[in-house]
């Protein structure tokens, strides 16, 4: 959504008026719902981040594959991250909120400022080199031919390593008795799995028993 050109034009009429403030308004809240949108996609992805975790289906997942169920795939995941650390403030998902200097610029212009570095942003918004009337184009076209002998920061994607969904542990308990169909099906990564889940168990109760002598 391009930002709001207009909006402190009153009229005397009352019915324009009002459908005035309210595309002013819807504006404004798509900037709240960006917030809380880099807010959940970044405590999801902290939360998640360097593990994988079991659905209720068997299924196992890290923060990217759980976020690209929601429909954003690895970059788009990195840009929102971003966005948090750079341009987001508020510690829940109540008060979190695009902060005051960048309330203005919506967030395809905030994606396209991330290549800077976050004292060049500001210091090129204070010189009004990068306004929030500029267009994206006008924005990309700018950060990509800056050059004010300042070093450009890149915003490195972090990208963790895949994990062969194999070589993962099952919920595999040792202690219950499964029927053959249960084996029969799983490769041999994950056979190899529950053989060490059995030896971890042996291991337990030697350990036990030798506790006890």
């Amino acid at each position: 959504m391009e930002n709001l050109k207009y909006n402190a034009i009153e009229f005397k009429d009352k019915q324009l008026n009002e459908l005035c403030h309210l595309f002013i308004s819807i504006h404004y809240n798509n900037q709240n719902v960006f917030a809380k949108t880099c807010f959940t996609i970044y405590s999801i992805w902290s939360y998640c981040k360097g593990n994988y975790f079991q659905a209720k289906n068997n299924e196992y997942y890290n923060s990217y594959k759980l976020l690209e169920k929601f429909g954003f795939d690895r970059k788009a995941v990195s840009r929102y991250k971003n966005c948090f650390e750079r341009f987001i403030q508020g510690s829940c998902i109540e008060n979190v909120t695009v902060k005051t200097y960048f309330y203005d610029f919506t967030p395809s212009k905030l994606f396209e400022l991330l290549p800077l570095s976050y004292d060049t942003i500001e210091n090129l918004i204070n010189k009004k080199f990068i306004r929030s009337d500029m267009t994206v184009k006008e924005i990309r076209d700018y950060v990509k031919t800056f050059s004010s002998g300042e070093k450009v920061e890149k915003v490195v994607e972090e990208i963790e390593p895949e994990i062969d969904e194999e070589e993962i542990p099952f919920a595999y308990d040792p202690t219950k008795e499964y029927e053959f169909s249960y084996f029969e099906n799983k490769t041999k990564s994950q056979l190899l799995n529950i053989v060490w889940e059995l030896q971890k168990a042996y291991q337990k109760l030697k350990h036990k028993g030798d506790n006890k002598k």
